[in-house]
């Protein structure tokens, strides 16, 4: 059980943290051998909740909750490191229950260790792992459940979870250098809109200023760069709101099944930035499938599985329709080819893979090959992002430096 609670350590400070233990008395020990004066103890239930109805929390464990609540649903370390312990303790030999007692003292995620010690609870009640998972479907999705489910009726949980940890694993590893791959130019469009923003508020008024005790006329250019610096400089809060307001309906938008559509839709036509798209979804939807057919999950519940991890409502109904065939009777090949989602090489291979019944060995396979693909399309798309950046921030610069000379240099014309 969880137990939530407030203590005094020995200097006198505020201690508010949860603890793991069969019972309140075991509780009360484990707080008390930890040199902690107990002021308030009681029982957290987090299958229903975070908080209590009536409980005051303080702004700051509010913002520790909500940051750690966030970083579990964004980040898939936690699984992937969760997996990889529990993998090799099954392997040494440990019960379940026992391995996953060991684990939980060693999260450092609260919200995390939360969902693994109601885990274990249920596991002492007589539920299964799968079952126990199952009840936490925003953190475990149902690929990594009817895994589990599979593990459990072969006998083979171990090797299943470790598998999934190496998928996890990977997953992490492509998502950090999708990320780190567009740091840099992301780093240079944020410098170049800053620079841009200094010139224009703080450089441009003062020579703006002495243009105007010159009481000459000036020419277009200087005239709409001025505009826009007085506008930057007295109403630069307006920018601001219209692109708060902009994400916000983007995002009530893309929440509504016609705008998620065309958005899933739109984002397989975008130039330069579709291929590299419709890359990560023949990865994911091949190394998924091929992973969840290799660990003997039925075909049908397989596409079932992919159809949610590929992230395209548009794709989602081609794997539907796939599937649909499928059940007809129709080849796992043949059903793909008609969905047009694939290139005709994976096709082929998927057609050799059916014939030489090693179909899931295939799918692992393409979706090996196109990671090193995707990895060569990240680096390729942000070579090209840099000098269009580049050119860009030049072609500003250039611009603003032009209103600034055009006037100097008619008042120097007439001036001979």
């Amino acid at each position: 059980m969880i137990f939530q609670y407030q203590a005094l350590d020995r200097s006198g400070k505020n201690v508010s943290d949860f603890v793991d233990a069969p019972s309140e008395m075991s509780a009360r020990q484990k707080i008390r051998g930890q040199g902690l004066y107990l002021v308030k103890l009681q029982k957290h239930e987090v299958s229903r909740g975070q908080a209590a109805s009536g409980t005051k929390t303080s702004l700051k464990q509010v913002a520790q909750r909500i940051s750690d609540i966030v970083s579990l649903k964004f980040s898939t370390k936690q699984i992937g490191l969760f997996s990889r312990q529990l993998a090799t303790l099954l392997k040494a030999g440990l019960p379940l229950p026992v391995a996953i007692t060991d684990i939980v003292d060693q999260i450092d995620n609260k919200h995390f260790r939360n969902v693994i010690a109601d885990i274990k609870e249920k596991l002492e009640q007589g539920s299964s792992f799968s079952n126990a998972l199952a009840q936490h479907r925003v953190v475990f999705p149902e690929m990594y459940v009817s895994m589990v489910r599979v593990g459990e009726s072969l006998g083979s949980l171990d090797q299943v979870i470790a598998r999934l940890a190496d998928l996890e694993e990977k997953q992490n590893i492509m998502t950090s250098k999708i990320r780190s791959a567009l740091y840099y130019p992301g780093f240079m469009l944020l410098f170049a809109m800053a620079v841009t923003a200094f010139l224009m508020t703080n450089v441009i008024p003062t020579i703006a200023g002495m243009f105007e005790e010159q009481k000459r006329e000036l020419p277009l250019v200087t005239n709409l760069i001025i505009w826009i610096s007085n506008f930057m400089s007295h109403f630069w809060y307006v920018p601001i709101l219209l692109a708060a307001i902009l994400v916000y309906l983007y995002y009530r938008y893309v929440q509504t099944p016609r705008g998620r559509r065309k958005i899933d839709d739109l984002k397989l036509k975008i130039p330069l930035a579709s291929n590299l798209y419709r890359r990560l979804i023949v990865y994911r939807f091949t190394q998924n499938l091929g992973i969840l057919l290799s660990n003997k999950v039925d075909l049908i519940k397989s596409f079932e599985i992919v159809k949610k991890i590929v992230g395209n409502v548009v794709i989602e109904e081609k794997i539907e329709e796939a599937a649909a065939k499928i059940r007809e009777g129709a080849s796992v090949s043949n059903s793909l080819s008609k969905s047009e989602f694939l290139p005709k090489l994976v096709l082929g291979m998927i057609t050799a893979g059916e014939a030489s019944d090693n179909l899931d060995t295939m799918l692992v396979n393409i979706g090996n090959v196109y990671e090193t693909e995707l990895d060569l399309a990240v680096t390729s798309l942000t070579s090209l992002i840099e000098p269009i950046i580049i050119i860009i921030m030049g072609l500003v610069i250039a611009l603003i430096v032009m209103s600034v000379i055009l006037p100097i240099t008619q008042m120097n014309l007439l001036l001979q």
